[in-house]
């Protein structure tokens, strides 16, 4: 573990105490200069790093709670939404994304993603599911694994991790050895695979974060996790798990006859499915 994540002690801020716990945020301080903004209910967290020369909101988070994210930052961080330098969107889903036209910052994204946010997949991106206009959307700089984002203090590499989605990315601060893990990896849970994502390929992004040796990780839901052996404790019962997962749905699979078997989602009417 790191010096830094010894001597610092994770502590809460202020709880929302104007938009409440449903609409509301919780602000967190992780770790010197890093803020979440943990999401009560739905949406997912949404994190700050303020940096020497960059300050960077991982993911904007759900539109329903920007205000509440507005009004923590200017009140107990000390922020304008101006002041925000840069947006990485760590996927290409609506939680993750809604609240992106707020920021008038450049915008980051892995090209997966980015492909899926310009051209308004709602297949992918599940906005209109949730009564979200996710139409119009911009991103400016199109991310590939290895891409370090330099912010002064801090150093953010990417890392491809699909599975969730195509798109899905990690953020390694490889000096430190903490990860933003998206929806990629969870405290005691295992991530959902959609349409654009694959099962295979989420067990071997987990493999990947499994020999980055990391010594805490947040993730955009529920809770972080802090320790070199709890992390890597979480990512292989996640690959333990996921793996088990693909094997009872080949398993359901294969146990039926071939003129029962149900075609591959891009072959039926999607108007059945459940968006």
């Amino acid at each position: 573990m790191s010096q830094d994540s010894k001597v610092f002690e994770p502590r809460l801020i202020k709880e929302d105490d104007l938009y409440g716990k449903k609409d509301g945020y919780r602000l967190n301080l992780l770790r010197p200069n890093v803020y979440q903004f943990f999401s009560r209910g739905s949406g997912c967290h949404v994190f700050l790093i303020i940096g020497d020369d960059l300050n960077v909101l991982i993911d904007t988070g759900i539109i329903t709670k920007f205000n509440s994210f507005n009004y923590l930052l200017t009140t107990e961080v000390g922020l304008k939404i101006e002041e925000i330098d840069m947006v990485i969107n760590t996927h290409e889903h609506f939680d993750h994304i809604s609240s992106n036209a707020y920021f008038h910052c450049p915008i980051a994204a892995h090209r997966w993603a980015a492909v899926k946010i310009q051209h308004s997949d709602e297949l992918i991106t599940k906005g209109k599911k949730w009564g979200i206009d996710l139409t119009d959307m911009r991103i400016n700089i199109w991310l590939e694994d290895r891409n370090i984002i330099d912010l002064g203090n801090t150093m953010l590499k990417v890392i491809e991790t699909p599975g969730h989605t195509s798109g899905c990315i990690c953020l390694l601060e490889p000096y430190k050895n903490y990860l933003f893990s998206g929806d990629t990896l969870f405290k005691s849970a295992i991530s959902n695979i959609y349409e654009s994502g694959s099962i295979s390929e989420h067990i071997d992004s987990l493999q990947i974060l499994n020999t980055l040796k990391v010594n805490s990780f947040y993730p955009s839901h529920g809770h972080s996790v802090i320790g070199l052996d709890l992390v890597a404790q979480e990512i292989e019962s996640s690959i333990e798990n996921a793996k088990m997962e693909l094997n009872a749905f080949v398993d359901k699979i294969r146990s039926k006859p071939l003129e029962k078997a149900r075609p591959p989602p891009s072959l039926y009417n999607r108007e059945e499915e459940d968006l």
